[in-house]
């Protein structure tokens, strides 16, 4: 618990009263850390607020080209992470304890949202940056995921909406030019033709509709395009109401350029330009006209791009030295004391983004989950997710031969009632023999349709993607297979009226390697597929940085268990007591390290203050190596 008195002190909480301050008080915990221990990690999202009560705390950084560099010292009395603690984006740099101990006052962001929750007069008393007012206010979406805020959004600029509107005011003009004609000559005739007073109101009649009808769908138009960037990847939505439903997608990391061009008059006099993103495969690049170009879009892009590459960079670096670091403490430890083997100090495993969540879809409606049960259009089973076609494309290829079983069957019907009496018995039996066999052929060729489309499925599993067709009994057959580190763009589109009241569209899925697009057609709620691709290719990604750091800390542990044999081959250190297991035994069976249940990680947005000259006194630096 902070002292009232202190916490008046801070910005952020200055304009509170005394009652508010009393009841914000206690979430403050006093946590204790060692020499060492990580605070938070670069890229990791914010969720503290934190007061360094006593020791020292190091702020440093990764670039983009993986250079590490210190930024500054902290000393008490030190405050940061209000960006944290209101946004939640990610820190920009990594703080840790450069001192034998550090004690910090924390305040956790789910405990304090949940405080605002329930007191929401609180909440507007607190007193913001504008910085992080600015951020506050960007708009937000449900498409995207923990730790991702948007950092453009915009509309083209408003002179596209302008020449949108240039055909629409030319029928205006002709319409207004034809019914002031016809109002001219009715009036110079005195109605002696009653045909033009009536073509007079109905021109003017359609003027009018004209007018709002064209207007309005023009800005409709126009306000449903959109450009977004965001901290991880960057959006184009194209829509026409109703009509058109496009999106395409494309990951920070996989941006190759940006290109902006402004060749024209009006777009120097209007500071407007052309966007041209290119990506890795330069299979889907996005385009967006009529750009802001106040918004500095291009910079703003690289600013990321370099964001994601220089916390990549972070995270393998912070994971390798926390996983090392844990490893060493199981062959360098202090000697039994009394029979007992001393305890191994507990290592803090820096936290980074927390695990990728299921993106929760739509609720069907009743009839549409008995729908998808009966024709297996998306099965959710554990790890993987199958796809087939949507019922309308079913339809299209049944239709029409089910109508005519329909049709064989009723007229069938229809023509023997009545001639049944008048029929031999030799004719009603080849009657109704060819009648069954017609019945058949169509029966046949529906079935065949029907499982023609049943056997077409798209496959996503936490490490493939799969794209089978197969004909019935197999006369044809093709799988496109690939894995998810291969996918570099995702975008979809539902290309008419149906497919938008229906909900369905066409995945465009880019790969490298060589193996261009996959094409999943007609899938059910393509914006909710194309987010779970991405969720799992993040995951996958995760995963094989996981991996590719296990093998590089057996590696390294290879080289420092080595050097450390080489100081006990000389006396420098005490041996290993005889009961351990031989190095490479360990490093084979170790499994990835997790942190402890009461490790005390709180994690805030950083951003970099002026770098500072470390202070003058006995530097504890050496000490981190086997601490």
């Amino acid at each position: 618990m902070i002292p009232i008195e202190q916490l008046r002190q801070i910005s952020l909480f200055s304009t509170l009263d005394v009652q508010a301050l009393a009841r914000l008080a206690p979430l403050f915990h006093h946590e204790r850390y060692q020499l060492g221990d990580v605070i938070f990690t670069q890229g990791a999202p914010g969720d503290a607020f934190y007061i360094l009560h006593a020791g020292m705390l190091r702020v440093r950084t990764v670039n983009a080209r993986g250079e590490e560099r210190v930024l500054d010292y902290y000393k008490p009395p030190r405050i940061f992470g209000e960006t944290s603690i209101l946004t939640g984006v990610h820190h920009d740099a990594t703080t840790d304890v450069f001192s034998e101990t550090a004690e910090l006052l924390v305040l956790h962001k789910d405990e304090f949202d949940s405080f605002l929750d329930g007191h929401p007069e609180i909440k507007e008393q607190l007193t913001i940056r504008k910085d992080i007012q600015e951020k506050l206010a960007k708009r937000t979406f449900d498409w995207l995921a923990p730790g991702e805020y948007v950092v453009v959004h915009t509309r083209r600029h408003h002179l596209a909406l302008v020449m949108m509107l240039r055909l629409p005011v030319l029928v205006a003009v002709g319409l207004l030019f034809l019914a002031s004609l016809s109002s001219g000559f009715d009036t110079v005739t005195r109605g002696a033709f009653s045909f033009l007073a009536s073509a007079s109101l109905i021109l003017w009649g359609v003027l009018a509709i004209w007018i709002a009808g064209s207007l309005g769908w023009t800005i409709l138009d126009w306000s449903n395009d959109y450009l977004i960037v965001t901290n991880k990847r960057i959006v184009h939505l194209e829509k026409v109401a109703l009509l058109v439903d496009e999106r395409e997608e494309a990951p920070i990391e996989q941006v190759a350029d940006v290109q902006e061009t402004a060749f024209s008059l009006a777009a120097r006099l209007f500071d407007f330009s052309d966007i041209r993103i290119e990506t890795a495969g330069h299979q889907i690049d996005i385009n967006f006209t009529y750009t802001p170009r106040k918004l500095r879009i291009r910079q703003k892009v690289f600013e990321q791009l370099e964001s994601v590459r220089s916390r990549a960079h972070s995270e393998k670096r912070e994971r390798l030295r926390a996983d090392i670091r844990e490893e060493l403490q199981k062959y360098i430890r202090p000697p039994a004391v009394a029979g007992q083997a001393a305890p191994v100090p507990a290592v803090r495993v820096p936290r980074t983004a927390p695990p990728l969540q299921p993106i929760r879809q739509r609720r069907r409606s009743a009839a549409g989950k008995r729908l998808n049960e009966l024709l297996g259009l998306q099965i959710e089973e554990k790890g993987r997710i199958t796809w087939r076609k949507h019922w309308f494309d079913l339809i299209s290829r049944t239709g029409r031969w089910v109508g005519v079983l329909a049709l064989i069957v009723v007229g069938g019907f229809a023509i023997l009632i009545p001639a049944w009496q008048q029929l031999s018995d030799l004719a009603r039996l080849l009657y109704l023999a060819l009648w069954f066999i017609v019945i058949n052929v169509a029966g046949f060729l529906v079935w065949y349709y029907y499982e023609d489309w049943h056997n077409d499925i798209y496959q996503l599993t936490d490490d493939r993607i799969l794209d089978l067709e197969r004909s019935p009994f197999r006369l044809r057959e093709r799988s496109v297979e690939t894995t998810l580190d291969r996918v570099q763009n995702v975008s979809y589109k539902k290309p008419n009226l149906l497919a938008n009241l229906f909900n369905f569209g066409d995945l465009v899925i880019e790969t490298a390697g060589g193996q261009g697009q996959l094409v999943f057609k007609s899938v059910s709620n393509p914006q909710w597929a194309t987010q779970e691709i991405f969720r799992r290719r993040e995951a996958h990604r995760e995963r094989r940085q996981q991996d590719q750091s296990r093998r590089s800390r057996a590696e390294f542990l290879d080289w420092f268990l080595e050097y450390h044999r080489l100081l006990q081959h000389q006396g420098d250190v005490q041996a290993l007591p005889a009961t351990r297991p031989p190095a490479s035994e360990t490093t084979e069976a170790t499994s990835e390290p997790a942190a402890p249940p009461d490790a005390p990680y709180k994690d805030i947005d950083q951003t970099p203050p002026t770098p500072k000259p470390p202070p003058a006194q006995d530097e504890p630096g050496d000490k981190l190596a086997l601490r």
